[in-house]
């Protein structure tokens, strides 16, 4: 599953990659045609073509003008990837509900640990890949949030697919503050948190008790972390 989710990722990513080259390319090729037909008549007394070949040489650049503004059209509509994504969020009956325990290593020292293991903390439970640009983005405001909150009982957990080589080797150029995982075995992540991978960032919530409390799909910033956490992090339950 894990492969399949990064799959799903990198497929996403390279379309809207292609289509950010289709229409650069079609804004060219609009100035190119655009550019060509005034190259024709600008010499002429009137701003026309003239004999048959500035003709076909006008029709031509038209056709091309009328084709990129086509092809920019259609690479400018939006795309509804939530479709194709509908089927990654937790149910209903997923959330508000005992968090399934799972294992991961860390990559300090590829102890093994389990979610579990966290169980009197709040755990903000974050799902990342270093090739994944909006995970990159968000980092900085987990690192700030784990040590804002820590002393209030807050875990920043970010957990990713990747060997821990590749992950140490990030570190070099990113330290992580967070409570740093990887996954050995992504596919034998338990329900809802495999389905969910397919997009990355995700990042839960789980409560003291060990409930599965909220979920967002897509980066997140600081502010939206710390609203997502902070009803969880108080002791009396009948104040949240």
């Amino acid at each position: 599953m894990g492969k399949k989710a990064d799959g799903f990722a990198r497929k996403r990513y390279l379309a809207m990659t292609h289509m950010t080259l289709l229409s650069i390319l079609a804004v060219l090729m609009m100035a190119v045609g655009a550019g060509f037909i005034y190259t024709v008549v600008r010499e002429n007394e009137r701003p026309l073509p003239r004999g048959g070949l500035q003709w076909a040489a006008t029709v031509l650049s038209s056709l091309l003008i009328v084709f990129s503004g086509f092809l920019l059209v259609l690479t400018l509509v939006p795309r509804d990837w939530s479709a194709a994504e509908a089927g990654t969020d937790p149910r209903k009956d997923e959330l508000d509900r005992p968090a399934p325990d799972f294992a991961f290593r860390l990559v300090e020292d590829e102890t093994e640990q389990q979610l579990g293991r966290y169980a009197g903390k709040v755990v903000l439970l974050n799902f990342w890949a270093t090739w994944c640009a909006p995970c990159l983005e968000e980092l900085p405001d987990l690192n700030r949030l784990q040590q804002n909150y820590a002393d209030d009982g807050l875990v920043v957990l970010t957990l990713s697919d990747e060997t821990r080589e590749v992950l140490l080797a990030f570190e070099k150029t990113m330290p992580l503050k967070t409570v740093r995982g990887f996954l050995t075995d992504p596919g034998g992540l338990p329900q809802p948190f495999r389905r969910t991978l397919a997009v990355r960032p995700t990042t839960y919530v789980v409560d003291r008790e060990g409930y599965l409390r909220r979920f967002v799909k897509g980066a997140g910033d600081y502010a939206l972390f710390e609203q997502m956490v902070r009803p969880y992090l108080q002791d009396d339950l009948a104040t949240r």
